[in-house]
């Protein structure tokens, strides 16, 4: 077995038990994409394949030297939770407290180290006070290159 046989079987094990089924969802997806041990391109993205999720994606566009973060696309239920869409937005502009997070720390982990970042509880960042937990998942893709310059992220907000 390789490493990639060996990191995408450790996928299997990648989310807990108390994952809601969307996030699982959203996992088996971005894995069917995976074409031999090349890590998924935002060509192969196809919405037609997940409608019922579309809602919940954010895609995040990764710049770096130095690492910096760009809104690409909000799901409607995300602009919901936002109260305002924040596609184009850098994320230490949106939130300016961004850089205090952990989040830039995950999104660097995922780019540099091609794995995913699950997490649940409070949110990290403010925004419209309508939740007091998310769950969301971060899933590495690439954009042309061999670099990972795109994340693939899913959030749901109760």
């Amino acid at each position: 077995m390789n490493r990639l046989e060996l990191r995408l079987a450790a996928l299997d094990d990648a989310l807990p038990e108390t994952a809601s089924p969307e996030m699982a969802q959203v996992l088996a997806y971005w894995r069917s994409l995976f074409k031999g041990d090349v890590l998924p391109d935002r060509r192969d993205l196809d919405p037609v394949q997940i409608p019922k999720l579309l809602p919940g994606i954010i895609l995040i566009d990764i710049h770096r030297d130095p690492y910096r973060f760009r809104f690409r696309l909000i799901g409607e239920r995300m602009v919901a939770y936002h109260g305002r869409n924040l596609a184009g937005f850098w994320m230490d502009e949106a939130f300016p407290h961004f850089n205090e997070t952990a989040t830039p720390g995950n999104i660097v982990d995922v780019a540099e180290n091609h794995v995913i970042n699950y997490r649940n509880g409070p949110p990290l960042m403010t925004y419209q006070k309508t939740f007091i937990e998310m769950e969301r998942i971060f899933l590495p893709c690439r954009n042309g290159g061999d670099l990972v310059e795109l994340l693939l992220t899913f959030t749901i907000c109760r």
